[in-house]
């Protein structure tokens, strides 16, 4: 079952630091959040893989330093550099192989509403955590890269009029509630090119259009969207699904993309091998936030 983001109620996020330098672009952003949503408490966290420490042990042991010193004391100035909100937070360390799984184990334990992490495009990193996060979690997961604008002024929401992406809006209402942006929704849709030289390309785009309208109508009343949320079509042409929701939102400025993880047709597709891969990695200029 879906847990709503609702800003009257107090939120427990949990950031994933790397020690790399998308730490303080998170940081600063989660501060920007602390603004804008009714937080309760940030658990920030690392995971040493044991397979990276045996041979550093011996080394610090003399000195009676440990790993796991050196990470703390990292961290706690990284955070007090660029940390700038008064939410109270923590600090996590885990030290386990497979980061995926004990993130997953934290979310659980705490009882995190969102995980929050880098999507990377330049920096340090090939961005395979937060594929396998995005699966592997039941929480809602915002991937923030790293020219994220510190706004939450138009929130983009694409739609398969499925009841999964329904959710969404939901979501979205509450990302908005504070700063009274704006909420589009978008949905993508194709017309085969070698339909069109047996039929009549006018005619076709014209039903297509009409067609969109009664399922939006229909949509609207099955789960009470309300009447001012404007539904936007595009015929995504000869790009696929991403590359043409990737281009509707630059065009439109848009501050954050709002997903359902699990849904039917184009948004289930989204989430299953390479195209979310193709999804994770092309989206690097707004966040984009999961909704399980």
């Amino acid at each position: 079952m879906t847990k709503t983001i609702n800003l009257d109620n107090d939120l427990k996020l949990m950031v994933a630091l790397d020690l790399t330098a998308m730490d303080p672009i998170l940081l600063e952003y989660v501060s920007f959040l602390c603004n804008v949503w009714n937080i309760e408490h940030l658990y920030f966290t690392h995971n040493i893989k044991q397979y990276k420490i045996y041979d550093l042990y011996d080394e610090f042991f003399e000195e009676g330093i440990t790993v796991e010193d050196i990470v703390d004391r990292e961290l706690e100035r990284t955070i007090e550099k660029h940390y700038t909100a008064k939410v109270p937070h923590t600090v996590l360390i885990t030290t386990d192989d497979y980061t995926e799984s004990i993130l997953t184990h934290l979310a659980k334990e705490y009882k995190i509403d969102i995980m929050i992490t880098g999507n990377k495009d330049e920096l340090q990193g090939t961005g395979a955590l937060s594929q396998k996060l995005v699966r592997m979690l039941d929480t809602h997961v915002l991937l923030v890269p790293e020219e994220a604008k510190h706004r939450m002024e138009r929130v983009l929401v694409p739609t398969d009029f499925s009841s999964a992406s329904a959710k969404c809006f939901q979501v979205a209402n509450s990302l908005v509630e504070r700063s009274g942006g704006k909420i589009e929704a978008l949905h993508v849709y194709n017309i085969p090119s070698f339909f069109f030289p047996y039929i009549n390309t006018e005619k076709a785009i014209d039903k297509t259009k009409r067609h969109l309208q009664e399922k939006v109508k229909l949509f609207r009343k099955k789960f009470k969207l309300s009447e001012q949320l404007p539904f936007k079509y595009t015929d995504r042409e000869e790009l696929s699904v991403v590359e043409a929701l990737e281009l509707h939102a630059d065009k439109g400025e848009f501050d954050i993309v709002v997903v359902s993880a699990r849904g039917g047709s184009n948004i289930t597709a989204l989430f299953v091998g390479s195209v979310t891969n193709d999804l994770l990695i092309r989206n690097r200029r707004m966040p984009l936030l999961v909704v399980h």
